[in-house]
């Protein structure tokens, strides 16, 4: 029997900025008392042939072809234009989704991170027990407004307190102005993000800062500490703190003549004791000094901050191209599992699925473009 169109009624659930197409869809099927495939054939309703793949058990996103899109704004009866300016994945091209005369579509993952939105700040667009799901972008995994790190569950509205994590509040407004001035703070970020994992990995006994902050963030989520310590907010004040300097332009406009003046060395340790003061670790610019003399040549191959300044003082260092890319083996693993197999003495897949119970390893990550190579041998 054929499904019946519901009529339109798009106030009653109007898209929230940056949503998931599959969060909104699902919002709309509680209002009409159907099942999402249900709404979305009638939806879909068409003399051509329609076709869906897949179930919003099988994946958080809906991707659309473009008579999809048409019949989807037809139905809602909101412009498309609005539709993929609210719904960012909307007009994206998806590699298994054929773009014909056929109104297709299609459940699959999200192509990017995503995070439960904050519950307060979405209180109208969704029911009790319903979570809308958006795509942070660069940086809006935090709602500053109610003082939430923002988490990815599809289920319902998961987040970590930040009353207790006053720093992270404060990288997060100084992360948020380097958007603001940057049009490539994204990769910005994700470079500052390898260059402390690059630190984290050393597991540095004078290092008490990271400690004190994994205890407030256990506390607060109710983890031990090992199933925390490998979560991006653990390291996000320094990362930014990073980031800014090293996409200050006076800063690098500093690096360079001090490398011309008095070489790459000069340079170097003119860089780490900035770093070292603006991440407000005394100790840091001596420690990492004498371990860029003792390294192994290996190491200087991938390390992200060396490779950084080398391309920021060399002959063609004016141009950006390439200047925040990371080699994959100096990049932070984007796996959680990966990440707790470096920084804790217990086995991964035991803090790992205590951190996945507490929706601790999904959600925003600085992941950097990756610069293909070999791995090389110690």
């Amino acid at each position: 029997m054929p499904v019946q169109s519901p009529r339109p009624a798009p106030a009653q659930r109007p898209p929230v900025e940056q949503e998931l197409t599959g969060s909104w869809i699902r919002r709309m099927t509680a209002g009409f008392g159907l099942p999402a495939q249900d709404l979305l054939r009638a939806v879909l309703g068409s003399p051509h042939s329609v076709q869906v793949t897949g179930t919003p058990g099988t994946g958080l996103e809906l991707f659309l072809n473009t008579p999809a899109q048409a019949a989807l704004a037809r139905f809602t009866g909101v412009p498309r234009a609005r539709l993929t300016t609210l719904l960012p994945s909307l007009a994206a091209a998806h590699d298994r989704l054929v773009d014909d005369d056929i109104l297709r579509a299609a459940w699959y993952a999200p192509c990017e991170a995503w995070v439960g939105a904050c519950a307060p700040c979405t209180g109208r667009a969704r029911r009790a027990g319903q979570t809308v799901l958006v795509y942070p972008g660069t940086a809006g995994h935090v709602c500053r407004r109610h003082r939430r790190w923002l988490l990815a569950h599809s289920g319902r509205p998961a987040n970590i307190p930040l009353e207790t994590l006053p720093e992270v509040l404060t990288a997060h407004r100084r992360h948020a102005a380097l958007v603001r001035a940057r049009p490539d703070a994204a990769d910005v970020v994700a470079l500052a993000a390898a260059v402390v994992w690059s630190w984290q990995v050393q597991g540095w006994r004078s290092e008490t800062v990271w400690q004190d902050r994994v205890r407030r963030l256990a506390a607060v989520t109710g983890c031990r500490p090992a199933a925390v310590v490998p979560h991006a907010l653990v390291s996000y004040p320094e990362t930014i703190a990073v980031a800014r300097l090293l996409g200050a332009a006076r800063w690098q406009q500093r690096l360079r003549e001090t490398a011309a003046a008095e070489g790459a060395a000069a340079a170097t340790e003119l860089l780490l004791r900035e770093i070292s003061r603006q991440a407000d670790r005394p100790w840091l610019a001596d420690w990492l000094i004498a371990y860029t003399r003792t390294r192994p040549r290996t190491a200087v191959r991938t390390d992200p901050l060396d490779r950084w300044l080398h391309r920021l003082t060399a002959a063609t260092g004016t141009n950006s191209d390439g200047l925040w890319t990371v080699h994959r083996t100096a990049a932070r693993p984007t796996e959680y599992s990966d990440r707790a197999g470096f920084l804790t003495d217990r086995r991964p897949r035991t803090v790992w699925e205590e951190a996945g119970a507490a929706f601790l390893t999904g959600g925003w990550e600085p992941v950097p473009s990756t610069r293909p190579g070999p791995v090389p041998r110690p």
